[in-house]
């Protein structure tokens, strides 16, 4: 059974000019108890987003992180590079926003309307243009998945 933070939903959300994003109602209480109101904004490994993390799971992230072969592998460096090298700390204001950094939206094509996704332990942040992108991306992959559904051995006990 699952015991940790788990987050999930799609949010609209508005960045303002300044680049601060509301955080949704639904979340805040849950940060404010989890992670005293931090959280940490880093670039995505894999996907044009911003990953947000409470600090609580961001220890775990960092631990995992720091177990990795650096010294031995030039790959486990660049992930260390890209997650821990793009990570900003930031506070909830008054009312309940975060303040993206410039690099970091740039990064992820962030402008006004963007999406927040409770992906599990963190959130996924996308521009509206990267989102709907991929959301065709997925919808075609699932697609594909449907007519061999049966040969993928980690869905096979998959309990929707």
């Amino acid at each position: 059974m699952f015991t940790g933070l788990l987050l999930s939903g799609t949010n609209d959300v508005s960045l303002d000019l300044k680049g601060r994003m509301a955080i949704p109602a639904r979340y805040k209480e849950l940060i404010k108890d989890e992670s005293d109101g931090q959280l940490i904004v880093t670039r995505s490994l894999f996907d044009k987003c911003l990953w947000i993390y409470p600090t609580s799971e961001w220890e775990n992230v960092v631990e995992s992180l720091g177990a990795l072969p650096t010294i031995t592998d030039p790959l486990c460096r660049t992930i260390q590079r890209i997650v821990l090298g793009s990570a900003v700390f930031c506070s909830l204001d008054a009312q309940g926003r975060i303040l993206i950094p410039q690099e970091l939206r740039t990064e992820a094509s962030l402008e006004k309307k963007a999406f927040l996704i409770g992906f599990n332990n963190k959130f996924e942040l996308w521009s509206e243009e990267n989102f709907k992108a991929q959301r065709e991306i997925d919808n075609n992959l699932l697609m594909d998945a449907c007519k061999s559904m049966e040969s993928h051995s980690l869905l096979a006990n998959l309990k929707l």
